[in-house]
This record gives C-alpha cells, sequence and structure tokens, in this order.
C-alpha cells in the first residue's frame, strides 16, 4: 500500500492499492471501473522533504528517501506507475518541485485547464516556453547543443529497441515539445511512455552493455558535469512519442510563457510556426520550402533576437509593445 499525501487538504491520504505485473516485456496498468462521471485528475508533486512540508496545492510524491538519484524524478514515477492500478478514465501528471518556478502557474490553473470541456484529449503538456528548443529541427538536436553527444546515443537507444528514428529528420513542435515531463495523461499514454523509458532504464542499469555505459556517462549540465546521459534522453521520450504517433489526442497550454530573454520569443514562434507548417502541409514543394525557411531564419536567430533587443532598449514602440504583450504571458499565468 502506498500513502500519497494530498497537499491541498491537510491530512487527508490518497491511497492506492499495490498492483504490479508484466506482460509480454511491456507494462499495463489495472483498469479501475468508473461511473460516468467527469474524469479525475491526479497530478503530483515531487517532493525531496518530508510530504508534510509540501504546500502546493498538488497531490505528493514521496521521494525524500532518494533511494536512486542518479535517475532523478524518474524513480517516484517509476515506482508509482508500476505499482499503481490506474484509472483508464483519469488523468496523471508528476510534476518536479520547480514547475512553479519555471511555468508561474498554480495547481488550480493546471487543474482548470485539464478540466476544461477538450472532447477526446488524452494529454496535456504545461511546457514553460518554446525559445529554447525552437530554433532547433526538434528537442533531440538541441540536446545535442547542451549535452553533446546525446544525438549518437539517443539513436542507437532507438534502433535498439526496434524503432529506429532518423533524429536529423525529426521534426517536433510546440504542439508535441515538453520539458521536464511537464504532461497531465490518460492512462494510455503513460503505458506507451513507460514502456520505452523501461527499455532504456534495462539498458543503462546492465553493467555489461556499451550502450548502457554510453547512457551512463556525465554530460555537462548547468556549468557541471555531473549529470548522465540517460536523463536527458529519457526526458525528451515523450515528445518522441506524440511526435510519431498521431493517435495521442495533445493540447498544449501557452508555450509562449517565458520570464526572461522575451526578445527571442518572436524569432522562436516564427520558427516554431514553420515547423508546424512543414509538419501539417500535404504539398512537398511547401513543406520543402517551410523547412529551408526555418534553417534561414533559425541561423540568423541570435543577430534577429539582437535586433529586437536593441530595439527595445532604444524605445521602439512597436518593438516594445509586442515585447510587453509577451512578457504578460507569464503574469498571466501567475493569476490564474
Amino acid at each position: 500500500m502506498l500513502l500519497i499525501r494530498n497537499g491541498s487538504s491537510g491530512n487527508r491520504v490518497h491511497r492506492l492499492d499495490a498492483h504490479r505485473y508484466c506482460n509480454g516485456g511491456g507494462h499495463r496498468f489495472s483498469p479501475v471501473q468508473a461511473p460516468l462521471v467527469m474524469p479525475e485528475i491526479f497530478i503530483y508533486e515531487i517532493v525531496y522533504t518530508k510530504p508534510d512540508d509540501s504546500d502546493s496545492g498538488f497531490l505528493t510524491l514521496d521521494n525524500s528517501s532518494n533511494e536512486r538519484p542518479d535517475w532523478f524524478e524518474y524513480w517516484p514515477i517509476r515506482r508509482l506507475l508500476l505499482n499503481e492500478p490506474l484509472d483508464e478514465e483519469s488523468f496523471y501528471g508528476f510534476l518536479s518541485p520547480k514547475f512553479k518556478q519555471k511555468t508561474n502557474l498554480s495547481a488550480a490553473a493546471v487543474r482548470e485547464f485539464v478540466s476544461r470541456p477538450r472532447g477526446a484529449t488524452d494529454v496535456f503538456l504545461f511546457s514553460p516556453t518554446i525559445h529554447l528548443t525552437a530554433y532547433h529541427l526538434n528537442v533531440f538536436s538541441y540536446g545535442d547543443a547542451c549535452h553533446p553527444g546525446l544525438l549518437h546515443v539517443a539513436t542507437q537507444f532507438f534502433s535498439r529497441i526496434g524503432q529506429p528514428t532518423n533524429l536529423n529528420e525529426l521534426v517536433t513542435n510546440s504542439d508535441n515539445e515538453v520539458s521536464s515531463n511537464y504532461v497531465v495523461a490518460k492512462p494510455r499514454f503513460w503505458r506507451a511512455w513507460l514502456n520505452v523509458t523501461e527499455r532504456l532504464f534495462a539498458i543503462a542499469e546492465s553493467p555489461t552493455d556499451p550502450l548502457g555505459a554510453e547512457l551512463r556517462k556525465m554530460t555537462s549540465y548547468r556549468g557541471r558535469h555531473d549529470v548522465q546521459m540517460k536523463i536527458f534522453i529519457l526526458e525528451r521520450i515523450a515528445t518522441w512519442i506524440l511526435a510519431r504517433d498521431s493517435r495521442f489526442v495533445v493540447r498544449a497550454r501557452n508555450p509562449f510563457v517565458a520570464h526572461s530573454r522575451i526578445y527571442k520569443l518572436p524569432v522562436a514562434i516564427v520558427c516554431d510556426a514553420l515547423k508546424i507548417a512543414y509538419v501539417t502541409h500535404y504539398d512537398r514543394a511547401y513543406k520543402d520550402l517551410f523547412k529551408d525557411m526555418f534553417f534561414l531564419v533559425s541561423k540568423f536567430g541570435k543577430f534577429f533576437g539582437w535586433q529586437i533587443r536593441l530595439g527595445n532598449v532604444f524605445g521602439s514602440k512597436h518593438v516594445r509593445a509586442r515585447l510587453m504583450a509577451l512578457a504578460s504571458y507569464w503574469t498571466k499565468a501567475g493569476r490564474s
């Protein structure tokens, strides 16, 4: 029995009966029969301190023992998904302690967005901003710029699991990109995600597998060199699934919310729009044009960004008005 405390309602405890089983090398969750009512929403904040210390309004997923710090948030998420039956019609999310800091969203705002009538939506995304990844063709290309070698290791991994992917051609955008696993989704998405991440887990845990050694290599992260490559590939699995499987209906909350470096957003929005146009257009000639335009704009992204920044500094009314409008998304998120 796993006890999970609800941070928004004092000492009320959310109880889930433990249940774990595998089938054919994959994982599935025991469906729980539910009445015909609005789907329930179970969004957990992963905490590294005592559960009682959390006052975020989310349910609390206790990782205070931090048994496997090398796996970061994946360890408690994995533990819950392997051991708890999930209601097939409910939504589940597992957010890091920095969610509020990165998105300026409260628990109430997240629940309100998920609760809106959305038809057959399976997955909700809460990425804080697109200006980091938009200049790159996909999240793996961006990851390789931050963590050299990631593209090569990820390509090896997808080939190993029988899902070869040309990561030099894959196009991702704000309709399917998500950072930090800021996903709220139904169990069928989490099954697909876990079946891939557990393959990565098994390889990375193998002391004799050469690919496992590559996944365990330390890479750069925020000025340090103390996080293993596996974490940054794992963080991109959700996007990889959503970019390749159109059966999942996805809704992304405003991807233009940013707390700083607002001057980077205008060009990022153009790059993102060109990638969306490339993915959604049926005509090959137009697709090639959109892709060529993307590479042209992204190549000069820094130059355009500095032009916008200078325009703001020297008082261009048009530039300032647009940047103020973009900056307001952060403030509006905090009020919701």
